[in-house]
């Protein structure tokens, strides 16, 4: 069975660890993450404004191809708010950790 694809939005701050925990739960959860935050700083830098900008449209073409958007943290950055702005636009799935976990709650109960 294909699972579908959960893009992590996550302020770009946020240590490794924590986006690895984020990413480990959604994977829990049934869905493949998506994090950019945490893979595509290993091969580009956000010290170069080309590279940078890069990272931010190499993001939101993968968000595009998301079925969802999981919101992870306490705080909505600015980066984090133009990601969800995107995934609104094109009808794309947005909800927290918190909230994938009572759909699949929900999902769960309804299959018992």
């Amino acid at each position: 069975m294909d699972k579908a694809f959960a893009y992590i939005c996550a302020s770009a701050e946020t240590a490794p660890r924590i986006l690895k925990r984020y990413c480990r739960t959604v994977y829990e959860l049934g869905y493949v993450p998506i994090c950019p935050t945490l893979s595509d700083n290993q091969y580009l830098s956000d010290e170069s404004p080309d590279e940078l900008r890069d990272l931010h449209s190499i993001a939101l073409q993968k968000l595009a191809r998301c079925r969802m958007l999981v919101v992870c943290g306490k705080e909505v950055s600015h980066g984090m708010s133009v990601e969800i702005g995107f995934a609104e636009k094109r009808h794309i799935i947005c909800t927290t950790l918190a909230g994938l976990a009572k759909i699949q709650e929900d999902l769960d109960g309804a299959a018992e």
